[in-house]
């Protein structure tokens, strides 16, 4: 219990504050409310209203990117700032004000009903931002790929089904023989053949027969030129975030890479959302359930119906099924032995999903601990080979 909090509300423009002060064995605390504009000036008013009143605790909920310029004004005070997840303070429907947010905010902090959302270091976040920004870029890069391939399709240009990769050197090449609107002829083919292609000139010729209008070879120059742009701008952030681990996470991140499935962006990734230690979790399921690779829970009259795994961070998450999918299917007797008996009960994705459960418990020992992965204790007592002296 908080003798004197505040609750705040969060908006873009606005924050509505909310002070209740009073002794601890009282349920009618006396009740003082403010707004302030969240411009740098507005926001230093509020924190010295804040420490006029002796303010110990404040808590407030993550509304969008709108808490981080609070947050970053309000660390400069002397009090706990305490960050919650909007989904578990809904006050009840009914006579919804911002006034009455912040109070049902302060209320419920007082009380101590509020948990604690995990807010990580500034070097961890920028690498978080990093890791998030490469992730826009690939998604960007997909987009354009899709439309590129829908103003072949559109036009009977039936290019992929002789070439694996239409964004290689050599689909790019016929490509921009398409944007310069040059003849295809079997020379002029053959002249942008690179590498190792398996069909015939005269099969890529047949294949580049179709309709393009002059709007459809526009826009197959924006998307090239777009897929283009994004493809460099990968690599550049794919480079600047290899020279920040190295530079801020070098053994954490090395021990990251000796654990099956894992790979360099994998453990960007991992570092950017968790942090190189797992301080802020108290137990391996608390970081389970956070990243939404725990398995639900559906009971009712004492009956349990299907449950799916709970939602979370979905950038974490992501990573860990791509993850745990390469692990189950390598040769570490760990990971391989757990997707098998999974899929062989009729569901691989639950094999995976179980796979990427596996490999965060795995995360969350090497992090507090400090310890190399080893098989052997991976493989855990039940499923190591016994040895012939204890049969």
């Amino acid at each position: 219990m908080v003798e004197t909090c505040c609750g705040i509300d969060v908006h873009q423009k606005t924050i509505v504050c909310c002070i209740l002060d009073g002794p601890l064995d009282t349920n009618r605390p006396k009740k003082v409310q403010k707004t302030f504009g969240t411009r740098t000036n507005e926001l230093r008013q509020a924190l010295e209203w804040l420490n006029a009143h002796n303010v110990t605790d404040v808590f407030m909920e993550s509304t969008g990117q709108y808490w981080l310029p609070v947050f970053n004004i309000f660390t400069e005070g002397d009090f706990q700032i305490i960050l919650a997840n909007p989904q578990r303070i809904k006050n009840v429907p009914g006579r919804k004000t911002d006034i009455k947010d912040a109070e049902w905010i302060a209320q419920l902090g007082r009380c101590g009903l509020i948990q604690t959302s995990y807010i990580p270091e500034p070097e961890v976040l920028a690498l978080r931002l990093m890791t998030r920004r490469r992730l826009s870029y690939i998604q960007k890069r997909t987009q354009a790929k899709n439309e590129l391939h829908n103003i072949l399709q559109r036009a009977n240009i039936k290019l992929t089904g002789y070439l694996s990769d239409i964004f290689s050197k050599t689909g790019q090449s016929l490509l921009q023989l398409f944007i310069n609107g040059e003849a295809l002829t079997l020379e002029t083919v053959s002249a942008c053949l690179h590498g190792r292609v398996k069909a015939s000139p005269e099969d890529i010729l047949a294949a580049m027969d179709g309709k393009l209008s002059p709007v459809d070879r526009q826009l197959l120059d924006d998307s090239l030129d777009e897929y283009r742009f994004y493809t460099t701008k990968i690599e550049q952030i794919e480079k600047a975030i290899a020279q920040y681990i190295l530079k801020y996470f070098p053994d954490t991140y090395a021990l990251l890479m000796e654990i099956p499935g894992i790979k360099e962006q994998s453990a960007a990734v991992i570092l950017g959302e968790i942090g190189p230690d797992v301080e802020a979790f108290q137990t391996v399921g608390h970081l389970s359930s956070w990243a939404g690779v725990s398995p639900g829970s559906n009971e009712s009259a004492g009956k349990s119906t299907h449950a799916r795994t709970t939602k979370g961070n979905k950038y974490l998450k992501i990573v860990l099924v791509a993850s745990g999918g390469m692990a189950g299917r390598s040769k570490d007797p760990a990971f391989s032995a757990l997707y098998h008996r999974m899929a062989a009960r009729g569901s691989k994705m639950k094999a995976i999903v179980a796979c990427a459960h596996k490999l965060l418990r795995i995360i969350y020992k090497v992090l507090s601990d400090r310890v190399h992965y080893e098989t052997k204790k991976a493989l855990g007592l039940r499923q190591q080979p016994k040895s012939i002296d204890s049969l």
